[in-house]
């Protein structure tokens, strides 16, 4: 049971408004590489913008309270989330893939996901907080529940760690005790542990924000924008460097660039839960005090103010009152193997003797190896090349034809082929230099071609450059107008019996 707590309704309140106001202040520049230099609205909105930070936790409401639930698993929230939620977007849309695939609990949001440790998770852990004020154990139990249905490794830890962080934010409000309590719910192999940490003593020892968030990103940004770790210090460096006032807070948050929306929303929720009446009318004039959900959100019936949502959010606080939640196991963000594998494909692997970026003229390969990949998110060692490059050659078929949006990503050089006849080559510096492409249908870039493709059999081919060390790879066949990845499009699905999922526990 949470504590007793003054004032529980206003604070309550106080977060989704600052959930909201932050995520309309960061979400026009999400994306961005900053730093920016908000210090308000820009625009200035004529109301609060959807946000799939809010949206996720409104379809738990629903169907928490429509369906009487007295306890949180990953198995109900992911039932919520395949009646509700059409996402095409990054960790939402492969959640969906997996789910079509017949992955249910940790192994949905586990298997083949490149998105594992993004920021998909973090951003809905005020309404376990909300549910459990003043108990972090109790709302860092519920938040495992609902990231493991799409995410893994530090994108788990992450929500676990703003949910208890939030939570104890309704009884405390000692920065350093509040983040101590968070910090110590993360193994101390956590990277967003580290990482916190190490954000804190360098703010202690220069006390200037635009050279903290330099530290951050050499040490912790990834080419993904929305990855985990960066976003979440940029959170905290907000919180650190604005001093607790809401307004200076947010912005330096927001300023920081990357996912804005996110570190916006997820700062302002928590000011307002420490100090609802330190958000000054000025930022709530412009949005009001509605509840709006996005377009990709259906069959839900959301409430309709700030007030109406605080009402149900406490309504449902007293439904799971007996629920005794607790961190399950958290598997590592990495691509599948067999002992994990849901998909079985067989490829053929040709060994190049040079790296071209064109299928024209290309001589036969110096070696073919025939093999079984395990997903469509793969990695390759440097050992694995024989030569300057290789060829994945993936055969597939398609009962229908349809305008199909062929998907070839890599942090590396790589060149993609429909039926052998080249659709897509982008070069490594294109990769390096832009945070917003990523391995998702919807914001692919140069790394996704629509085609018209008829029916019946096909082949795939990816040519990848030998790299220093490792290159990743990721590759999709999407519907061209809804951006979802096509499930059944490669390979046979089925999780290997009894493949246990390679987990770390606190």
């Amino acid at each position: 049971m949470s504590p007793p707590i003054n004032d529980l309704p206003r604070k309550i309140h106080a977060c989704w408004l600052g959930k909201n106001i932050g995520g309309t202040l960061g979400g026009p520049h999400e994306g961005k590489p900053g730093p920016l230099a908000l210090s308000f609205y820009d625009p200035v909105p004529d109301g609060v913008l959807p946000n799939d930070d809010l949206d996720l936790q409104l379809v738990w409401l629903h169907h928490l309270l429509k369906t009487g639930a007295t306890q949180v698993t990953p198995e109900i929230l992911g039932e919520a989330w395949t009646r509700h939620v059409t996402f095409p977007y990054d960790e939402y849309a492969i959640s969906l893939r997996n789910a079509a695939c017949g992955l249910s609990g940790p192994a949905r949001g586990a298997t083949d996901n490149f998105f594992g440790e993004c920021m998909g998770a973090a951003i809905r852990s005020e309404i376990w907080a909300c549910v459990a004020p003043g108990n972090p154990a109790r709302a860092a139990g519920f938040a495992w529940a609902d990231a493991v249905n799409d995410h893994s490794g530090e994108g788990v830890w992450a929500e676990v760690f703003f949910a208890a962080l939030q939570s104890l934010a309704f009884v405390e409000t000692g920065t350093q005790t509040l983040l101590a309590d968070a910090l110590a719910r993360l193994p101390e192999a956590s990277e967003i542990r580290r990482a916190v940490l190490a954000t804190v003593a360098e703010w202690d020892r220069t006390r200037d924000w635009p050279g903290v968030r330099e530290y951050i990103i050499a040490r912790y940004a990834r080419t993904n924008f929305t990855h985990v770790t960066a976003n979440v210090c940029f959170t905290i460096l907000g919180w650190l460097a604005g001093g607790g006032d809401f307004w200076k807070s947010i912005c330096i948050a927001v300023n920081c660039g990357y996912d804005t929306d996110c570190t916006g929303a997820t700062l302002g929720a928590l000011l307002g839960i420490i100090n609802p009446e330190g958000i000054d009318n000025r930022w709530l004039a412009p949005i009001g005090e509605g509840v709006v959900v996005s377009a990709p959100i259906i069959g839900i019936e959301p409430p309709a103010t700030l007030a109406e949502l605080t009402s149900q959010v406490m309504e449902l606080g007293c439904q799971l009152r007996a629920a005794s939640p607790v961190i399950g196991e958290i598997a590592e963000c990495r691509p599948a193997t067999r002992d994990t594998a849901f998909f079985h494909q067989p490829v053929l692997i040709e060994h190049r003797h040079d790296y071209t970026m064109g299928f024209e003229k290309t001589p036969p390969p110096d070696k073919c190896d025939k093999t079984t990949i395990h997903g469509q998110w793969l990695r390759f060692q440097r050992e694995s090349f024989m030569n300057k490059a290789l060829d994945i050659v993936i055969p597939f078929y398609l009962p229908a034809p349809g305008d199909y949006a062929v998907m070839a990503w890599s942090d590396g050089d790589i060149t993609c082929a429909l039926d052998d006849q080249p659709v897509l080559a982008v070069p490594a510096d294109d990769t390096r230099r832009n945070i917003y492409a990523a391995p998702s249908p919807h914001r692919a870039g140069p790394f996704r071609a629509e085609v018209r493709i008829g029916t019946g059999a096909h082949t795939l081919r990816l040519r990848l450059r030998r790299p220093q060390t490792a290159t990743d790879c990721v590759f999709a066949l999407a519907d061209a107008a809804t951006h979802q990845w096509l499930p059944g499009a490669f390979g046979a699905q089925g999780r290997v019996e009894g493949a246990p999922l390679r987990a770390r526990t606190p």
